[in-house]
């Protein structure tokens, strides 16, 4: 195999430095080297000593660093890859998801209803029924369950119908949490006729009287061990680096515990949650309270290459799945999201003036920042806010992002090359929605519906999955297989068969930077991963058919067949 300069480069560099630093502890050799690297060169060996790339190169260069005491790996002429980077997961919710049992898969509203049923037979009545993450648009129907029809599977029970940040609740449910035609809140979807709630709550969860009490059953060891397992998955899958995309301080905590132990089998970045509300004064305190007594949980950049804070993250509007996003034209009327008003355009879920005020006390701190923002409108709001800080306070080398950016605009892309800001984007729903969307909005407005090459021609964008209910990678309520995400921006087909805007799928250079490098660029990580280069850490994947040229529709079913971490080999598939 030909050695590109780049490899021959990175050689000159390591061997500079072999004698005083010994032999390598690891060489995989008789490999194609998928480097990632500025020119994307294809090596055929990679030696790793301390946890980092000491050479990349062809073989007989690189066997220059074996000694006694080396592992050899023979690829037997496989690929492989930097260990693959997920953008957006959230990790113990995802983890602690079915601690308390299975849920179900939902194909149409009638899995639904048995489900609720099922539960209903053996549940003491009053109590509470919920059904977590369970979006209309993936549906057979495409449409929310009513009320009527939740009553009528369990008329006795309080039903909780989840869709993330909205709820369908039954009667009984509207009944224990006091909600009635008198309830003076704006996210109480009532009946235009009778002004009595429709049993729709549009970010209206805090008027749930739900008790949520931590099962006694399932304890801090279980939930500790979900984690671990969890993350063992993601070895599997080819995963070496995840962002968890709203951490709470506990979650931090484990997450710090789990390295101190040496028990993380990830890199973690982590995005803090953050409450926006309140005036400037009482922002300040929640900014300079984030950090914590230990120090470890802000700002953005702190902590070392096993968890590391990211971000803050807001919300600047309501969901795509349930529309709630905050579009610059109504959503369609109908029963998809059983939206009777003709102005309906979604949640604004923070005002601009607060977005912008909030932002800036967060940059002069040295936070990054990143938001929700799944409608087009809300990503005017977002980047209006963004300029606005980008004139008291340069932003342009902070790679402030946009999470979801399910609809740019022309416009907004060329503001985020000018801004320097990134997003941070959800294939999994390109491939779980985009049917039942494009029926919904119509093929003029989804134009412009994850537009993967106009994003990548005006700024960086990065892959991630939403991962958040379910342990499994493709059956989970957001699918985080990464090899059925490149799949999804290489051939932007959606699950039912659809194909959606063709023209603006990626290369497959492309497609792999969007799980590299792209990822570690967005975290300020580029130069200790996403690329196999020397001095970097030595985190990469040996696969098992050649992502660059074998058929486009078996690039979804990839198998990861080894997995090093830190130079350790952490995941074998048995052959």
């Amino acid at each position: 195999m030909m050695r590109s300069a780049r490899a021959l480069l990175l050689l000159s560099v390591g061997c500079a430095s072999a004698s005083a630093g010994g032999p390598a502890d690891l060489i995989v050799h008789h490999a194609k080297v998928i480097t990632v690297d500025a020119r994307f060169s294809i090596a055929e060996a990679v030696a790793i000593r301390d946890g980092r790339i000491v050479a990349v190169g062809d073989d007989e260069e690189v066997f220059k660093w074996a000694g006694p005491g080396t592992r050899v790996i023979d690829a037997d002429g496989h690929a492989i890859l930097p260990g693959l980077y997920d953008s957006h997961v959230h990790i113990t919710s995802a983890a602690w998801s079915e601690l308390a049992g299975p849920l179900p898969q939902l194909v149409s509203l009638q899995d639904a209803f048995d489900y609720i049923r099922k539960k209903a037979a053996t549940l003491p009545e009053g109590q509470w029924i919920e059904l977590p993450f369970a979006f209309a648009t993936r549906l057979k129907e495409a449409r929310f369950p009513t009320k009527a029809e939740l009553d009528a599977a369990a008329p006795r029970h309080p039903v909780r119908y989840n869709m993330g940040p909205a709820d369908l609740v039954n009667s009984k449910g509207l009944e224990v949490s006091g909600i009635t035609r008198e309830t003076k809140h704006p996210g109480v979807v009532r009946d235009p006729a009778t002004g009595e709630p429709t049993g729709l709550l549009r970010g209206a969860d805090k008027l749930l009287k739900i008790p949520h009490d931590d099962d006694p059953k399932i304890t801090p060891g279980q939930k500790r061990d979900a984690v671990k397992k969890l993350l063992a998955l993601y070895n599997a899958e080819g995963l070496t680096s995840v962002a968890d995309r709203d951490a709470s301080p506990e979650d931090l905590d484990l997450f710090l515990d789990l390295e101190k132990k040496d028990e993380l089998t990830c890199r973690i970045n982590v995005a803090r949650e953050f409450d926006p509300s309140g005036t400037r004064d009482e922002v300040i305190r929640k900014l300079e309270a984030l950090p914590g007594t230990h120090k470890r949980g802000g700002p953005t950049g702190v902590g070392d290459e096993w968890v590391r804070i990211g971000p803050i993250k807001l919300y600047t509007d309501g969901g795509m799945l349930l529309g709630t996003a905050y579009m610059r034209e109504p959503w369609p009327k109908g029963p998809t999201y059983q939206n009777t008003a003709d102005d309906w355009r979604g949640q604004l879920k923070i005002q601009p003036t607060q977005l912008e005020m909030v932002c800036e006390e967060a940059a002069r701190r040295g936070w990054q920042m990143t938001s929700h923002t799944a409608g087009e409108a809300a990503m005017d709001v977002l980047l209006d806010a963004y300029e606005k800080v980008d004139q008291k306070l340069s932003i342009k080398d902070k790679r402030w992002c946009i999470t979801h950016a399910n609809f740019p605009s022309p416009r907004n892309l060329e503001r985020c090359r000018t801004l320097g800001v990134c997003a941070d984007v959800q294939p999994a729903w390109l491939y779980k929605d985009g049917t039942s969307l494009l029926n919904l909005l119509g093929p003029e407005r989804m134009r412009w519906f994850q537009p993967y090459k106009s994003w990548m021609e005006h700024t960086t964008i990065g892959g991630g999955s939403d991962h958040m209910v379910k342990t499994d990678s493709v059956r989970a309520t957001n699918p985080w297989n990464p090899w059925l995400a490149i799949w999804t921006t290489l051939a932007r087909r959606t699950e039912r068969g659809t194909v959606l805007v063709p023209e603006e799928a990626l290369t497959r250079e492309q497609a792999i930077r969007l799980y590299t490098i792209n990822n570690a660029y967005l975290h300020h990580e580029e130069r200790a991963k996403g690329s196999l280069e020397v001095g970097k850490l030595a985190d990469l994947i040996l696969i098992d058919r050649d992502i660059m040229t074998c058929p486009v529709d078996e690039v979804r079913a990839i198998r990861v067949l080894t997995t090093i971490l830190g130079g350790k080999v952490i995941y074998e598939s048995a052959r």
